[in-house]
């Protein structure tokens, strides 16, 4: 009976989340419509982290007590790790597509979930090429434990030790670190800033001012814009304001000299309009993030417990 109940408002929960979604969480400015998918994509970006972490738990646990139990919680929870990320990338890949025109961009985080799903489904593999039930279990469980060692630096670290990112951190959390990328004239000529693609086109001198022309690709169309900077009083001339959405575009700071300069372009918000600085959204994220893991724990132990019944029909020559 309990088991039917958590079944129900887990399904009617997920079900709200999703009207709410489309129908009251407002189209976000300067991403439209599709920002609506951070209700799905970071919770199932989050619980793969968390689907692995268990993995790696229940395999020590098997390694130490040998029972059958602890393993079908492993791999089970291997399982539902991979089918998250899946749906992380799934998602995140419509999203490029309607933002950048192409649903896979070899983005650091897009190619770091495609590594992380390489090394899992080597996991799968693995337990599959051995036949004999108690080795599969002893080294799918030391794998287990191995692989998890990349979850953190691949999910956490590696996508944020570049900025050669399309990602959009800051559209989701409006921070100001997120705020500018510096882009040279004879070298790193191409950047991104928040959910914008940003490339320096030239920059010009007039006397004391220096103006910079820039394209910004935002929502598949790409605007040219020239902010510009005084070096007299230090300080950015003209602010431009982005198209359609509630940005300005400034030259923050001016570096090196006439034909060998760099300029930081920063895309600053001029309201709270981080994704998740809307209250609606932000509500409806924590829904979604609560149903998501409510489902995640279900299967699990669902998946857990087809996995004993299978393993007892084996112990007495029945085969599926």
């Amino acid at each position: 009976m309990l088991a039917t109940t958590f079944k129900w408002f887990t399904g009617i929960w997920l079900g709200l989340v999703a009207v709410a979604m489309f129908l009251w969480v407002p189209a976000h400015e300067g991403l439209g419509n599709v920002g609506r998918i951070v209700i799905m994509h970071v919770p199932t970006g989050w619980l793969t982290s968390v689907a692995f972490l268990f993995s790696a738990i229940y395999s020590w646990r098997y390694l130490r007590h040998g029972r059958a139990r602890d393993d079908a919680l492993a791999l089970a929870a291997a399982e539902l790790g991979l089918i998250f990320s899946v749906l992380a990338t799934v998602t995140g890949a419509i999203f490029a597509k309607v933002v950048w025109g192409t649903y896979w961009n070899w983005d650091p985080r897009e190619t770091a979930i495609a590594a992380l799903m390489l090394i899992y489904a080597a996991y799968f593999a693995l337990r599959t090429s051995i036949e004999d039930r108690q080795r599969q279990r002893y080294l799918g469980s030391i794998y287990a434990l191995l692989a998890f060692v990349a979850v953190p630096f691949l999910i956490f670290v590696i996508p944020r030790v570049t900025d050669d990112t399309l990602h959009p951190n800051c559209a989701i959390l409006n921070t100001p670190n997120c705020q500018g990328i510096e882009l040279t004239e004879n070298g790193r000529i191409i950047g991104t800033v928040e959910d914008f693609k940003v490339e320096l086109l030239g920059i010009e001198q007039q006397a004391d001012l220096t103006v910079a022309t820039v394209s910004i690709l935002s929502n598949g169309t790409n605007y040219t814009l020239k902010p510009s900077f005084n070096r007299a009083s230090n300080k950015p001339e003209t602010i431009e304001r982005l198209p359609e959405t509630l940005r300005d575009v400034q030259i923050k700071r001016l570096m090196g000299e006439p034909g060998n300069q760099t300029v930081e372009i920063a895309i600053a918000n001029t309201g709270n309009i981080g994704l998740l600085t809307e209250q609606r959204t932000l509500l409806t994220f924590f829904a979604s993030l609560f149903g998501f893991t409510l489902l995640f724990f279900w299967l699990w132990w669902l998946r857990a417990d087809v996995l004993d019944i299978n393993e007892q029909l084996v112990q007495q020559g029945i085969t599926i």
